[in-house]
């Protein structure tokens, strides 16, 4: 006899951490509802409140969003409506983007330490590891949704992550709730409703515990993904490096699988868009395997991989190279460039009312410092500029004459008719 939904939520939330808020992320669907009216009958410590996503793609959006206002009404609970915007023409998956949407708009309403419920159940649960198989997804992917994580500045719980979808439809029938109904999830277009209609109910008939089965996979791959990410911490702690990209003769000493772990947890913890199987391999065998002055990349969504030297970095894809652009500047402001900002430091404190220009590299430009008229390709090389950043360095003129490179140094004809010392710096945030 499994337990019942009343006694599986009480449990739930007699584990949750000390909060003032719980949210409940309210669609108006059959498994939202039992979930709120649930929680209206046996109300935790806590303040209950609902939240409502207006996606917007339907024809019904508004029905059902006063809809659920109006059992907000019904059962006390304060009801929150918020309205997304989800552009359908990206070429992402609608189910993606709208599910992105939703926890995306529900993170920037909560505070810290709230909890957030949701209704997934055993059979979203089995639906989930199917597509992750299919997928051909990983350990991570596999350990489909947990039962509470941290989520934005609070947490996120699934209460009925152990009952199945016939236990909250019997409990919405006897309870004589009204909930609405979207004709999309009908729409086998979609993967998650091809599995749903289709492909479980025959996967079923020869095993009727595939809920509990696919359930406990999802449990071991959990567990199996903790030990990784302790281990990944660990193998990271021995690669990188004071400035957070990885140190290669390090990563070297790691078998392939290791490097393999440890650069999708730097990666994570970037907050980077994960790399393809084959963009993780390309990063090994063209990056790590690369001679020291090679300069590979490699690129997927919006990140880039690179190596230099010895190292290797992650960074968001760099704009086109300014070539040919030319900034006013005023010494005594900041002047935002399209990679970082130049800013300038007097040693008295004065202020240069003079205006000077900001250019980038063309070629063949040479500074004179220290006594000597110097190479500008040099004197990156010498200051190890990073090479890809080489083309964003700013060079400061004054009457068409380059007399300063931040960072670097500044003419010292320049600063004599100055009469006053100035640093010049370029910086870029992390």
């Amino acid at each position: 006899m499994p337990i019942s939904l009343a006694t599986q939520l009480s449990n739930f939330l007699s584990t949750l951490p000390t909060t003032q808020h719980i949210w409940i992320a309210y669609s108006g669907g059959v498994d939202s509802h039992v979930l709120l009216h649930l929680l209206a009958q046996q109300p935790p410590s806590a303040t209950v409140h609902a939240i409502h996503i207006h996606h917007g793609l339907q024809a019904q959006a508004d029905d059902w969003a006063q809809h659920c206002s109006r059992v907000c009404q019904q059962l006390n609970i304060d009801f929150h409506l918020i309205h997304v915007d989800i552009d359908i023409d990206s070429g992402d998956s609608i189910e993606a983007l709208a599910r992105d949407a939703r926890y995306d708009a529900i993170q920037h309403l909560i505070s810290e330490n709230d909890i957030v419920l949701t209704a997934q159940h055993a059979d979203d649960q089995t639906e989930t590891v199917l597509l992750q198989l299919f997928r051909g997804s990983g350990v991570a992917g596999l350990a489909a949704m947990p039962s509470f994580i941290q989520f934005g500045q609070g947490w996120l719980g699934r209460p009925f992550l152990h009952c199945s979808r016939q236990q909250i439809v019997e409990y919405a029938k006897a309870k004589q709730l009204r909930w609405v109904e979207d004709g999309s999830n009908q729409d086998t277009r979609f993967e998650r409703n091809f599995l749903r209609h289709e492909m479980i109910p025959a996967l079923s008939q020869r095993w009727p515990q595939i809920n509990q089965a696919l359930g406990r996979v999802a449990q071991h791959q959990a567990e199996a993904n903790t030990l990784l990410q302790e281990l990944a911490e660990q193998d990271l702690q021995l690669c990188q490096t004071p400035q957070q990209n990885l140190d290669i003769t390090a990563l070297q000493t790691l078998s392939e699988a290791r490097q393999r772990n440890v650069i999708r947890y730097w990666l994570k913890i970037k907050n980077f868009i994960m790399p393809s199987t084959l963009h993780l391999q390309q990063i090994l065998t063209e990056c790590i395997q690369a001679k020291q002055d090679a300069q590979p990349l490699i690129k997927w969504a919006n990140v880039e991989v690179r190596r230099y030297q010895n190292t290797l970095f992650a960074m968001s894809e760099l704009p086109q190279p300014p070539t040919g652009l030319v900034f006013d500047w005023h010494p005594q402001q900041t002047l935002d460039l399209p990679i970082g900002q130049l800013q300038a430091h007097f040693g008295n404190g004065a202020i240069l009312e003079t205006t000077l220009q900001v250019k980038f590299r063309q070629g063949g430009e040479k500074l004179y410092l220290r006594g000597h008229t110097r190479n500008v390709k040099k004197l990156l090389q010498q200051s190890h500029i990073l090479p890809w950043l080489r083309p964003f360095l700013p060079l400061i003129y004054y009457k068409n004459q380059l007399v300063a490179i931040p960072n670097i140094g500044v003419d010292e004809q320049f600063q004599a008719l100055l009469q006053d010392d100035i640093t010049i710096k370029w910086v870029i945030s992390a």
